[in-house]
C-alpha cells in the first residue's frame, strides 16, 4: 500500500511496513531539515558541527520512532520531524557546550525556533514581502524551495537565509557577512535570480 492515498493524505501505518518507502520519504526532507538546522544552530557550535550530521541523526531517530507518528498530513509529518530535530540539536548543544544535564527549556527553545524558521520558509511561497516567491511565480512546495536554496552557491544561500528566514535588514546582513550594504543588496538580487533559474530547471525536469 502506498504511503499516500489519491488525495495526498498520509497513511501512517504503511510507513513502518515499508522501510524503503520511509527512506525515500526522509530523503525528500533532508534539504529542508538541513536548512532549519543551519539557521538555528547555537552560536557556540559554529564551525564545530555539520548540520548534515544532526539531520542524519534525526533521520535515524525518525526510523526508530516511526510507529509513534500519529499525524495524517505532510505538514504534521514535517512538524514531527522538527520535534526530533530539536531534540537532537539540544542533545548536541549539551554535548559540545559541556552541559550534560537535560534542559527541557533548551529543547522547547529549539522547537520554537525551528517552527518559526519553517514558517518563514512557507511564507516565502505564499508571498508577502521581499521573498523568493515574488520572483518564482509558480506554486512550489516548501521542500522543493529548500532544495533549490541549498543548490545555490554558498554566499547566495547565506544572504537568502539571513534575509528571508531570519528577517535581517541589509545593514545587519552587511555586518554579518563583512560586506558593504550595497554589495549585500546586489548579492541578494543575484541570489533570487539564480534561485529562479534553479527552480525553473528543476520544474522542467519533473
Amino acid at each position: 500500500m502506498d504511503a499516500e492515498n489519491g488525495s495526498g493524505t498520509w497513511i501512517p501505518t504503511t510507513l513502518d511496513e515499508d522501510p524503503r518507502r520511509l527512506g525515500q520519504l526522509l530523503e525528500q526532507y533532508r534539504s529542508y531539515l538541513r536548512m532549519l538546522a543551519r539557521s538555528k544552530l547555537h552560536a557556540g557550535l559554529n564551525g564545530k558541527l555539520d548540520p548534515s550530521d544532526v539531520v542524519q541523526e534525526t533521520c535515524i531517530e525518525a526510523v526508530r520512532q516511526i510507529r509513534l507518528f500519529r499525524g495524517n498530513s505532510k505538514a504534521e509529518f514535517a512538524g514531527w520531524l522538527r520535534g526530533i530535530l530539536a531534540d537532537r540539536m539540544a542533545k548536541t548543544a549539551r554535548r559540545y557546550l559541556g552541559t550534560q544535564q537535560r534542559d527541557i527549556h533548551m529543547e522547547v527553545q529549539f522547537q520554537r525556533q525551528l517552527d518559526e524558521a519553517s514558517g518563514h520558509l512557507e511564507r516565502c511561497l505564499s508571498g508577502g514581502g521581499d521573498s523568493p516567491s515574488e520572483i518564482v511565480v509558480w506554486n512550489e512546495t516548501t521542500l522543493e524551495l529548500a532544495q533549490a536554496i541549498e543548490a545555490l552557491p554558498e554566499d547566495y544561500q547565506q544572504v537568502v537565509l539571513l534575509r528571508n528566514l531570519h528577517g535581517m535588514s541589509f545593514p545587519e546582513i552587511a555586518e554579518e557577512m563583512n560586506r558593504s550594504i550595497d554589495s549585500v543588496e546586489k548579492l541578494w538580487i543575484r541570489a533570487l535570480l539564480k534561485l529562479k533559474q534553479t527552480m525553473k530547471a528543476g520544474h522542467r525536469e519533473t
